[in-house]
């Protein structure tokens, strides 16, 4: 897995500056399907790796993130909003996988696919 994060954070460190369109397409609890779909876009400064020594409870709060930071927006239906706290996590767990190069990658966990393209 740690290979994945690696290859990924690397594509990450060569796209700073640019803007990334990121959709991220949630599973349905313990199903392969796709229920809600969020479409941001963030001008990428920096990316870090956030670990948490403790468990959460309720596996709300994953152990492992990787966080872009920039600003950016959360585009909806009606409108558009700021990006809370110039940041955009994913949640690495057991399921990572990255696949892709050039401007499109995707990211699959077991909540969730990313689509990510660097513009």
């Amino acid at each position: 897995m740690s290979t994945m994060i690696d290859q990924f954070s690397s594509w990450l460190d060569k796209q700073k500056g640019n803007t990334l369109s990121i959709q991220k397409g949630e599973h349905e609890t313990g199903m392969k399907e796709v229920m809600d779909i969020d479409l941001v876009s963030i001008q990428l400064d920096s990316v870090s790796l956030r670990e948490s020594e403790q468990a959460s409870i309720d596996d709300y709060i994953p152990n492992k993130e990787i966080i872009l930071h920039g600003t950016g927006q959360v585009h909806g239906d009606e409108k558009d909003s700021p990006l809370p706290e110039d940041c955009f996590e994913i949640p690495v767990d057991d399921s990572f996988q990255f696949q892709g190069e050039g401007k499109d990658v995707q990211v699959h966990t077991d909540k969730a696919i990313y689509r990510i393209s660097s513009q």
